[in-house]
């Protein structure tokens, strides 16, 4: 997904305004030729009529000088902010100046600096509209739960096939992005897909486990206490840390369309002796795609497409 450029222009006040006062909220921002013309002059009066479905967060850009701005507020009653490009340097870095012209473009900018939706040659009529029901759909999107943490679930009904290594890797680069004490990153992965080791990860499932014999790959995730955080009133973060990337792996695995299931159940003193392992198995985790249903107990194909069980969020979080 495109950033917006880093930029410093002045407002119609001469005040500095940079792309750091656009961070953490939303933002339209649309670039215009010449104020006081009246394809610009429509365009403005358009996106203020918007202004407060906008959140007042519309900023306006031009070649215009700043004493032109202003007067171009106090004619027209505009509400928003209008930055000066003299030299159109912000225009060019986003691409919208042809043959030395400013082509008349709009973009949406969300909390984190990304440009999310533009508009690049702007027709004027019903143009201000159209930007505030891209502008909604956006924010009720990202104020959404994640889609692929309301897929994720514990299935169990694998599919036998293998999962390629770059799709693999693709996981644990996300896990690897997870955040953790002073940075220490304490997570270690080792990932089993031959048939060889399979077999001998089998050993030390629990017989509850048994679906997990036909995942293409497990891995044993470990950690160790001194390869992270050790903290007053016996806080050792490193399992903690483990977790939490261990969820991004979750995450990631759901969106590439993938099984990836944690379990409890095993033995960790085995896993570690047939593995050489130094260091505290955390979980096993099955890999695979979702589909094959046959091999399972009828208590958990039961449960496979079974409602999710949540206890009340008021039984677990307290604002106060």
């Amino acid at each position: 997904m495109k950033k917006l450029v880093e930029f410093s222009l002045t407002d119609d006040n001469d005040r500095s305004f940079t792309n750091q006062n656009l961070l953490g909220d939303y933002w339209v921002m649309y670039f215009y030729p010449k104020a006081g013309t009246s394809g610009c002059t429509m365009e403005a009066q358009q996106f203020n009529e918007l202004f407060d479905e906008f959140d007042g967060h519309i900023v306006a850009v031009s070649p215009d000088s700043t004493q032109v701005l202003a007067s171009f507020r106090k004619k027209y009653g505009l509400k928003f902010i209008l930055l000066s490009d003299p030299k159109q340097e912000l225009a060019e870095k986003l691409g919208i100046v042809k043959d030395g012209k400013l082509i008349r473009s709009t973009f949406i900018i969300d909390p984190w600096g990304r440009i999310r939706k533009e508009w690049i040659g702007v027709r004027i009529d019903g143009h201000a509209q159209e930007v505030l029901e891209a502008y909604r759909k956006i924010k009720e999107e990202d104020f959404s739960i994640n889609p692929s943490i309301l897929q994720r679930r514990a299935f169990r009904g694998l599919r036998t096939d293998p999962v390629e290594d770059e799709k693999l890797l693709k996981l644990f680069e996300a896990a690897h992005l997870a955040p953790s004490c002073a940075n220490k990153q304490p997570w270690r992965f080792l990932v089993v897909r031959t048939k060889e080791n399979l077999e001998k990860l089998h050993e030390a499932l629990s017989g509850g486990n048994y679906w997990m014999k036909y995942a293409p790959a497990i891995t044993i995730v470990y950690t160790k206490d001194e390869l992270d955080c050790q903290l007053s009133d016996d806080r050792k973060y490193a399992w903690f840390d483990t977790g939490l990337a261990v969820g991004f792996l979750l995450i990631q695995a759901t969106q590439m369309g993938l099984v990836a299931h944690p379990v409890a159940g095993y033995d960790p003193i085995k896993v570690k002796e047939s593995f050489g392992i130094d260091g505290s198995i955390v979980t096993l985790i099955a890999i695979g795609k979702w589909g094959k249903f046959d091999q399972l107990s009828e208590k958990h194909l039961e449960a496979e497409n079974s409602p999710r069980n949540r206890v009340p969020l008021s039984q677990v979080v307290q604002l106060v």
